[in-house]
């Protein structure tokens, strides 16, 4: 059984708690034990505070991993201190990323890559030869990379004047991507779009948002290759495919 300075507290919960009726508790292995730490409602805290003792803490961490195809344990030792592993899929990968809004599309921008977000103001744009913009950013000119250009969907301003503007830091220094409007920011899983549809010049992945749908995820470095290969024209990275990979993603 579990080392009797922590197991005793454990199982007197569980059993006031009614977790153990008609259950030999010297039977227990260690294993079984802790896992009665993972139970909806088991707490050990003595009284009600406003982070502690409700019970609804490791029960909501356990059901999110395994969610995931995942598995917590915990081990202990006295003397030693107590070690909760957490197994994820290899597969699995989890950014920080920030949504904007192109038209009626969502896409993912990995919050690592932005330097900053501004409103896009025309009389800072110049044109440059090959037909690409700039964007004066202090001492410095930004390339501009309007978004729905480079993908091909229509975007809800006709006026530039009314799009922000999200600049970005790549290998090669840093753009500015000019999008309708900022959203939130979250932690996404991320899908990979090889697996599930083909490869996709400027697309990293995609994820499946709250509400069900899929978010594409940009690729910093291939944007800003895609832009600079074709002058930020009216080339699409994926002409009319785009409503194919999202039906694709949600089968998968």
């Amino acid at each position: 059984m579990a080392a009797v300075w922590i197991a005793k507290k454990i199982v007197q919960k569980a059993q006031q708690n009614g977790l153990l009726n008609n259950v030999d508790v010297s039977l227990l292995s260690d294993e079984q034990v802790y896992d009665l730490v993972f139970q909806p409602g088991f707490s050990t805290a003595e009284t009600v505070s406003e982070v502690s003792g409700r019970g609804v803490g490791m029960d909501v961490v356990k059901r999110n991993i395994q969610a995931l195809k995942g598995s917590v344990e915990i081990q202990s030792r006295k003397g030693h201190g107590s070690i909760i592993r957490i197994r994820l899929p290899l597969t699995l990968a989890i950014m920080d990323g920030q949504l904007v809004r192109v038209g009626q599309h969502i896409y993912i921008v990995p919050l690592i890559s932005i330097v900053e977000s501004m409103r896009y103001r025309s009389e800072h744009v110049n044109q440059v030869a090959g037909g690409c913009r700039v964007f004066q950013l202090r001492d410095e000119y930004v390339p501009l990379v309007e978004l729905s250009q480079l993908l091909n969907i229509s975007s809800q301003y006709h006026d530039l004047e009314q799009s922000l503007m999200v600049v970005v830091e790549t290998e090669g220094g840093k753009v500015g991507i000019v999008v309708d409007e900022l959203l939130a920011q979250q932690q996404v899983v991320i899908k990979s779009l090889e697996q599930n549809y083909r490869k996709v010049d400027g697309i990293s992945g995609a994820t499946i948002l709250g509400d069900g749908t899929v978010a594409l995820i940009l690729d910093i470095p291939g944007i800003a290759q895609l832009a600079a290969l074709r002058g930020n024209r009216t080339a699409s990275a994926f002409p009319g495919q785009e409503s194919v990979v999202i039906a694709q993603l949600k089968r998968a």
